[in-house]
């Protein structure tokens, strides 16, 4: 089911000088915001400098602030997506890219998202509907339906967004990317 952002209708979306849609830039900026200033210090009118927009222009795409920073959060993620959408990612290789240097601003952004849901009853209805989303892939994935798998991999994950927060243990990457990849190979054999 496509999201009230994803159905947008009218005239194509304007692009800056380098061919970038506005909402992408809207979508980039509000990532980048999120991982500066945290949920509740990114600001509309913060994103909107970065986009290069009026803020007025944030709610041509998006109903506001908490729409817009879960929608980057789901765009950012997208980015693990295979190009062919039949295809869908084991379990270890979603581990590996949460782990990467390139996934260091998702993983932040996934994590102020999370923690902002406890506080914010809109930020957490939109989360329970993309985990909704999520938990049906991944159940078929799992060739099981038990919602303990798939919520327990779920946590595993949003684990690992907070992982620069444990700096005082002195794991390396690579025998950190170990254990996890293990952990989700038991969940998803």
């Amino acid at each position: 089911m496509a999201s009230v952002a994803d159905r947008r209708v009218g005239r194509p979306p304007k692009v800056d000088d380098d061919g970038v849609a506005t909402r992408d830039r809207l979508l980039r900026a509000a990532v980048a915001s999120c991982v500066e200033f945290g949920f509740d210090g990114a600001t509309v009118v913060d994103i909107a400098a970065r986009a290069d927009v009026s803020a007025p222009a944030i709610y041509n795409h998006f109903g506001g602030k908490v729409e817009l920073l879960v929608a980057a959060a789901r765009w950012e993620l997208a980015r693990l997506a295979p190009p062919d959408e039949s295809v869908v990612l084991a379990a270890p290789d979603v581990v590996r890219a949460f782990l990467s240097a390139e996934f260091l601003s998702t993983r932040r952004l996934l994590a102020e998202i999370h923690v902002a849901a406890a506080r914010y009853p809109e930020v957490a209805a939109l989360l329970a509907e993309w985990h909704a989303e999520q938990a049906i892939m991944w159940s078929s994935a799992s060739g099981m339906d038990d919602d303990a798998v798939v919520k327990t991999f779920f946590a595993l994950l949003l684990g690992l967004c907070h992982i620069e927060s444990l700096s005082a243990l002195p794991a390396s990457p690579s025998s950190l990317e170990r254990c996890a990849v293990a952990l989700a190979a038991v969940l998803y054999p």
